[in-house]
């Protein structure tokens, strides 16, 4: 694995020696002005020791005093800054040549000093290596000279560990979590918490972090038990401690409706929490542009809602109905919807709109009640979703469409929600915080 080092040259070679024979670099790229470009290329003896003004020693370039030889290729090695004031064409430039070279060389171990230079050039350079993630070093010694390093220095690690982790936690965590990107967050956190010797106090932030993240994402995957376990330790956070509690109350809701999932860990609510979860989820998704994944949310909430009803209600699943929960009139024309394979009997299934046209028919039903009166508004919007990718057809659902189905479904089930639940239970569920306020000191 090749060792290849990038450093900024400034007005005196000696720390630039001294960084070159401490990191034994296979390859060297100089980081040059036009002022210090004679440093690394200019004929006879450019390299000046000084003792205040006084010229006490004149020296080859710094590839001949080190002894490149052939090592040095002036057209790929030296990279030429031509405004070394500029911070961007600094780091820009820097930038550009790590890029290629993880690119071309994916193993090569790459360093970068940024000792010599103007400010601009040692920033740029060290800005580059931090996003690039690669390892820093400085050249320096005990100062009595605010100029520049005298003698004596010594190349030695930066400790840059710190500046990277709160740069991701501060800079680029709130960037994913606005975009709900957990994977992304996950996968940052992560390197940081494996790759970089930290703090305990910065280690226990990343750790609190990477568990509330995964128990996002987890959540965001309907894998709310998993969520929970992962959420529920992090309970002392405030803005955590609310989203378990919905989450407690969506798992007792779940529990309910479907017969395998386990819902010991729940804690009782309205019954209808399931129903908001997918509604905060598609809005999750449309803020992700997937319009076709929010609006096949949108129609599992709408499906789900009615299937709560009438189990909760009336005690009637949707997936296999009791002709006996029906009220009598009702038997017959039910009895008609039995499937039959082979000659025999099987169960009687209702899909969404079959399931609210039948709480339309159960006397003073409010949900029915209120399907009949937006009924022609929701079979408008299906459209939308039936004609889709994910459904039956072969049309991208675009921002507008998912605007008109969110607009008709959403309004009919937070006013289906409110009107059958009493008003003590009427909180408006949390959504997915977008920045997590979870600083050092509160994480111990």
């Amino acid at each position: 694995m090749s060792k290849i080092l990038l450093i900024t040259v400034g007005g005196s070679h000696q720390p630039i020696i001294t960084a070159i024979r401490e990191l034994q670099p296979d390859r060297i790229i100089f980081l040059c002005s036009d002022g210090s470009k004679s440093q690394v290329i200019g004929q006879g003896t450019p390299c000046e020791v000084r003792r205040g003004t006084e010229v006490v020693e004149k020296l080859p370039n710094i590839p001949t005093q080190i002894g490149l030889g052939e090592r040095f290729n002036e057209e790929k090695d030296l990279i030429l800054i031509k405004e070394p004031d500029d911070l961007s064409e600094c780091y820009l430039k820097a930038s550009s040549f790590i890029q290629g070279i993880q690119q071309e060389l994916p193993d090569a171990q790459m360093m970068a000093d940024y000792t010599g230079g103007t400010k601009s050039m040692s920033v740029g350079l060290a800005m580059a290596a931090l996003d690039y993630q690669i390892t820093v070093y400085v050249t320096t010694t005990v100062r009595t000279n605010i100029i520049k390093v005298e003698r004596g220095e010594l190349t030695g690690q930066a400790s840059v560990a710190p500046v990277l982790a709160q740069r991701t936690i501060e800079q680029f965590l709130p960037i994913f979590l606005q975009q709900y990107n957990y994977s992304a967050a996950i996968a940052q956190l992560r390197r940081l918490q494996s790759s970089m010797a930290l703090p305990s106090e910065i280690r226990q932030q990343i750790q609190t972090l990477y568990a509330c993240c995964l128990g996002l994402d987890a959540w965001d995957r309907f894998e709310h038990r998993e969520a929970l376990g992962l959420l529920e330790l992090q309970m002392r956070h405030q803005e955590i401690r609310q989203l378990a509690v919905f989450l407690k109350r969506v798992i007792n809701s779940r529990g309910q409706i479907e017969q395998k999932f386990d819902s010991d860990d729940g804690t009782e609510g309205h019954g209808y929490e399931i129903v908001q979860d997918l509604l905060l989820n598609a809005e999750r998704r449309a803020t992700q542009e997937r319009y076709d994944d929010a609006v096949g949310r949108l129609y599992r909430a709408l499906e789900l809602l009615a299937q709560i009803r009438l189990l909760k209600s009336y005690g009637i699943r949707t997936g296999n109905v009791d002709i006996q929960k029906l009220p009598e009139s009702l038997q017959n024309q039910y009895e008609q919807k039995r499937s039959l394979v082979k000659g025999v009997k099987g169960k009687i299934q209702l899909g969404l709109i079959s399931s609210y046209e039948l709480l339309t028919k159960l006397p003073d039903d409010h949900i029915g009640k209120l399907y009949q009166e937006s009924a022609n508004k929701i079979m408008n919007a299906l459209e939308v979703r039936n004609n889709s990718l994910f459904a039956h057809g072969f049309q991208a659902i675009i921002s507008s469409d998912y605007q008109k189905v969110k607009e008709v479904f959403v309004n009919f089930i937070e006013a289906a929600i409110t009107t059958v639940i009493p008003p003590k239970l009427q909180l408006k569920p949390p959504q997915f915080p977008k920045n997590l306020e979870i600083s050092s000191t509160t994480s111990k």
